[in-house]
């Protein structure tokens, strides 16, 4: 019976070993930051073959695309393109994004919710925290979005942290029906975030 529970238990641990190499750590050296994501989810903020090839296939991609263009401010983003993706039609993911610091992280926390609230695209309460990461003291962020009336309702996690005189925010985003299959998946990857 032993044997048995013991044969159970590294059936198990095998398929956990060996998503631990699926993985990969974006660095994003003029940013000066480095984070982890599934190996599977590509990097949409350069235009490489593969993000070109993925674009007509992958819904919700080119809006990742467009706004990787578009703004400065945004240094990298990551999303799922798999199975999960496809089957919802939304690409689950994350940026990171980063701005001029303002304050402390009381500040920054009393400014964000503002400009959230002020913007019109949050439904229901903005949840906040103070946690400890291994990048050090965050703002943490949860709260439901629609950000265009044709669009979904999304689950939003956010870390703020003050560096360098920057304000660098990482957004998770998925459908709140997938934030329990993705809730590992994000935790793992914020604490991977360093500073270089």
């Amino acid at each position: 019976m032993r044997w048995l529970a013991g044969l159970l238990l590294a059936l198990a641990v095998a398929p956990l070993a060996g998503a631990a190499s699926t993985w990969k750590t974006h660095h994003v050296s003029g940013a000066g930051f480095g984070i982890a994501a599934p190996a599977a989810w590509i990097d949409v903020t350069r235009l490489t073959p593969e993000v070109l090839a993925k674009e007509s296939t992958v819904p919700g991609l080119r809006a990742y695309v467009d706004a990787a263009r578009s703004s400065k401010a945004i240094k990298l983003i990551v999303v799922d393109v798999g199975r999960t993706t496809i089957a919802n039609r939304f690409a689950s993911g994350l940026n990171v994004t980063q701005v001029p610091a303002i304050g402390d992280l009381q500040t920054q926390r009393e400014i964000t919710v503002a400009q959230l609230k002020a913007a019109g695209i949050v439904l229901g309460a903005v949840a906040s925290s103070y946690v400890t990461l291994p990048a050090g003291k965050a703002l943490r962020l949860a709260y439901r979005a629609r950000f265009a009336v044709s669009s979904p309702v999304v689950a939003t996690l956010q870390f703020v942290f003050l560096h360098a005189g920057k304000a660098t925010v990482i957004t998770y985003t998925t459908l709140p029906k997938l934030q329990s299959h993705y809730v590992v998946v994000f935790a793992r990857s914020a604490h991977s975030f360093r500073f270089a």
